[in-house]
C-alpha cells in the first residue's frame, strides 16, 4: 500500500507538470488573448487529482500479462479523458469553439498519459538497474568472503 501511494504521488506531480505545459500550449493556440488570475494555478492540481482517480481505482496487486497491462492502461486513459471532459465542459453549450477545445483537451490527455507512463517507466528502469548493481556487488562481496 505504501508503494502504491508513493507511485500515485509520483504520477500526480509528473501529471501536474505536464498539465501546466499543455494548458500553456492550448491557451496560446486557442485563446492567446485571454488572461487569467491566480485561481488558474489551482486547475492543474484539480486536473491531476481527477486524473489519479482511475489509477487508484483500476489497480491490482496480482501480476498481469502485457496484454492485460495495456488494456488496463487504455481503460485508465479513456476514463481520465471522460472525467476531465465532463468536469471541464459539462453544462456548457457545445459550439465550434468548445468542440475544438474539447478535442485539444482529449489529445492533451492522451499525450500527457503516455508521457507520464514513459517517465515512470524510465524511473522504474533506473531503480531496477541500481538494485541489480547493488545485488551484483553484494554477490561479489559474498563470493570473496566465502573464498577466504
Amino acid at each position: 500500500m505504501k508503494e502504491r501511494i508513493k507511485d500515485a504521488f509520483t504520477s500526480f506531480f509528473i501529471s501536474v507538470t505536464l498539465i501546466d505545459a499543455a494548458m500553456m500550449i492550448l491557451g496560446l493556440l486557442l485563446r492567446p488573448e485571454q488572461r487569467f488570475g491566480y485561481e488558474v494555478f489551482l486547475y492543474p492540481l484539480i486536473y491531476g487529482l481527477i486524473g489519479m482517480i482511475p489509477t487508484l481505482i483500476i489497480s491490482t496487486d496480482k501480476e498481469l500479462t502485457v496484454g492485460q497491462v495495456l488494456l488496463r492502461k487504455c481503460m485508465q486513459m479513456l476514463l481520465i479523458m471522460v472525467l476531465l471532459l465532463a468536469f471541464m465542459f459539462a453544462g456548457n453549450p457545445m459550439d465550434k469553439e468548445q468542440i475544438s477545445a474539447a478535442a485539444g483537451v482529449a489529445v492533451s490527455v492522451a499525450v500527457i498519459y503516455v508521457l507520464v507512463n514513459v517517465i515512470e517507466w524510465m524511473l522504474d528502469l533506473r531503480t531496477a538497474k541500481g538494485m541489480t548493481e547493488d545485488l551484483q556487488n553484494y554477490q561479489q562481496r559474498a563470493e570473496r568472503e566465502a573464498s577466504r
